[in-house]
């Protein structure tokens, strides 16, 4: 009994390691997503801010605090989005390296563990208290009660 109980036991720590790490993975690919995107679009902004500082003079201190502005954007969206990834990439990897341990039915345990119903014919006294009729059919005997189940 001890080893079924060890291995409930396991598959229970399986399941919670399992479901850990697919949690951190989920988390932080939802982290990352929006943080490559943010990433994205300040990547494109960047090149327009420098367009428009070289083209337009009169702007020039302007576009200086939005291109400082646009690359700490950069730096800062990309650190997280790249750090967000890692960890998924992490909890993905530690999730599918983890042991597969089977569920325990009555299928997987050892034989002396099962329990099964004697085939052995019930004694005499057990086989008349088992046939006795209601009240209602207290005339009925022993073989009419049988008959008339075998015959349903």
């Amino acid at each position: 009994m001890g080893s079924t109980q060890e291995r409930i036991k396991k598959r229970r720590e399986y399941l919670v390691k399992k479901r850990g790490a697919y949690t951190k993975m989920s988390l932080a690919t939802i982290l990352a997503v929006p943080f490559t995107l943010a990433t994205l679009f300040v990547s494109l902004s960047l090149p327009l801010a420098l367009y428009n500082y070289f083209h337009y003079k009169a702007w020039a201190d302007y576009n200086v605090g939005v291109i400082k502005t646009l690359i700490g954007s950069l730096l800062f969206f990309g650190v997280f989005a790249g750090l967000f990834a890692r960890e998924a990439r992490k909890a993905h990897r530690t999730a599918r390296q983890l042991a597969y341990i089977p569920p325990v039915t009555a299928d997987t345990l050892p034989d002396g563990e099962v329990l099964v119903r004697g085939s052995e014919e019930p004694i005499q006294e057990q086989s008349k208290v088992l046939l006795r009729g209601t009240e209602a059919s207290a005339g009925t005997g022993e073989q009419e009660l049988l008959r008339g189940s075998q015959g349903q």
